[in-house]
């Protein structure tokens, strides 16, 4: 049976018809929004951080015997050993070893290789107080900050939600009396209760388990402070590392004064 010229052009023009009513229907749906569903959500059920520093023996002992700042890089996990993220901070070898007080950016990324936190850390003089910390996820979008308070010996952070209030208190041991032994810091509410811990574990103690920070935390805090942590972390390094170097200069200064 031939069809004839007329249903032809119907058929035609109403093929168009449904093409075009697709087409505007498919311009006018929204894009896939790659962060729609956060990354942030893998932490949902963790209370506990293990983050490991990756070094070799060469890098040791020019750490220790050189005091070179190599390539920071760490490795987070679980309570039970899962691998959760890599840390690397993007920085050259020189701004590295200017001063503790240099800016500088830390990737997170998960084992997709994909950078789901970013650490940044503005330049400030070394021996002044105020060094803090953002936390972005996804990357330019802040979730978090942890400032530091000023103390002559100890330290303390305030950590703060992306609208820069108040969510909690981070308070460190005395410095002069915390090396040789685990150092300790205390989650704090704003109402004084402690609710965690951050330990930097000594490298003799028992309780070591090769970690170079073990984050304590209930597993119902919100996942974006639960990524704020890892910025604490960052920060109480170059705090603490700070201070003993002020707590030693002090000490010259004083056995030098009798």
């Amino acid at each position: 049976m031939r069809t004839s010229v007329t249903a032809k052009l119907t058929i035609y023009i109403s093929l168009v018809k449904s093409n075009m009513e697709l087409s505007e229907f498919t311009t006018m749906m929204p894009g896939p929004d790659p962060y729609r569903f956060s990354e942030l959500e893998t932490l949902t059920m963790i209370d506990q951080f293990f983050i490991y520093k990756e070094r070799n023996m060469d890098e040791c002992i020019d750490e220790v015997c050189c005091g070179k700042n190599l390539d920071i890089r760490y490795t987070v996990k679980d309570d039970i050993g899962n691998h959760v993220f890599s840390i690397l901070e993007d920085s050259d070898y020189c701004s590295r070893n200017i001063h503790t007080g240099r800016s500088f950016t830390m990737n997170i990324v998960n084992d997709s290789n994909k950078e789901v936190i970013r650490l940044e850390h503005p330049f400030i003089c070394w021996s002044c107080s105020g060094h803090e910390v953002e936390v972005q996820s996804p990357p330019g979008v802040p979730v978090g900050h942890v400032r530091q308070n000023w103390h002559v010996c100890q330290p303390k952070f305030t950590v703060e939600n992306n609208q820069r209030e108040p969510e909690f208190k981070i308070v460190g041991p005395c410095v002069p009396l915390s090396f040789c032994v685990d150092q300790e810091f205390e989650l704090v509410s704003l109402s004084g209760s402690a609710f965690g811990k951050i330990v930097k574990p000594f490298s003799c103690s028992c309780v070591n388990v090769n970690a170079d920070f073990v984050l304590q935390f209930p597993v119902n805090l919100e996942d974006k402070m639960k990524a704020t942590l890892l910025g604490a972390c960052v920060l109480i390094v170059n705090i603490v590392k700070m201070l003993f170097i002020c707590f030693i200069s002090l000490s010259h200064i004083v056995i030098n004064y009798k």
